[in-house]
């Protein structure tokens, strides 16, 4: 008899831990570029439209860096030496917020409009409740490189290459299809996810049902 119990105990908690598991928050991590096309309308479009809508339900990831890489010299970036500086600037922004909510309301804001002057380290920053001096001084300084040569290591680890910016991921496992359907259908591809590891309240036929506004 008292095996019997053990083994509906087993059971029952084997039976929990898997549900705890299937609903646990989604990990979507976003490696992107201060200053690409791409990258800026997925962030301003799909992303910030989105987000707040199920972040309850997520976990984020942003990491700006993209098809740069570093050398003796320093960082050699896709679109220029504008696009390593505003690499860094977002990574040291990001690092000094705590709300995903509110790390998504900056890169949206930097993403706008990131040539005019000012704008993604100062008129952003200050939006977002960050010390634009702090900013400024990690920007300019080691630490500001190190988290480049931070970005970089998880960039290259996580993604293939990447081949493409912006790279979705979801679950620290990148997947092709994954990619092309995020990249293009962010909304829809989300549901699937959620919908899948059992949070079945969230969408209706591909379609978040929040009635929030982001």
């Amino acid at each position: 008899m008292k095996s019997l119990i053990f083994v509906v105990a087993v059971a029952a908690f084997a039976t929990v831990t898997a549900d705890r598991i299937k609903r646990a928050p989604l990990k979507v991590s976003v490696y992107y570029e201060s200053h690409c096309p791409d990258s800026r309308d997925f962030i301003i479009t799909q992303l910030h439209p989105h987000f707040c809508k199920v972040q309850q339900y997520l976990n984020l990831n942003l990491v700006p860096f993209g098809k740069a890489y570093s050398s003796d010299q320093g960082f050699t970036c896709q679109h220029g030496p504008k696009e390593c500086r505003g690499n860094t600037i977002h990574n040291c922004v990001l690092k000094r917020i705590q709300d995903s909510k509110a790390q998504v309301d900056y890169v949206n804001c930097a993403m706008y409009d990131p040539d005019q002057p000012g704008h993604i380290e100062k008129t952003c920053v200050e939006e977002s409740g960050v010390s634009v001096e702090q900013v400024q001084k990690c920007f300019t300084s080691s630490e500001g490189y190190q988290m480049m040569l931070k970005a970089e290591k998880e960039t290259k680890a996580m993604t293939p290459g990447p081949l493409f910016v912006p790279t979705i991921v979801f679950d620290d496992e990148y997947n092709d299809d994954d990619q092309n359907q995020a990249f293009v259908k962010f909304e829809s591809t989300l549901c699937e996810k959620l919908v899948s590891r059992g949070h079945t309240e969230v969408c209706s036929n591909g379609v978040i049902m929040s009635p929030h506004t982001c």
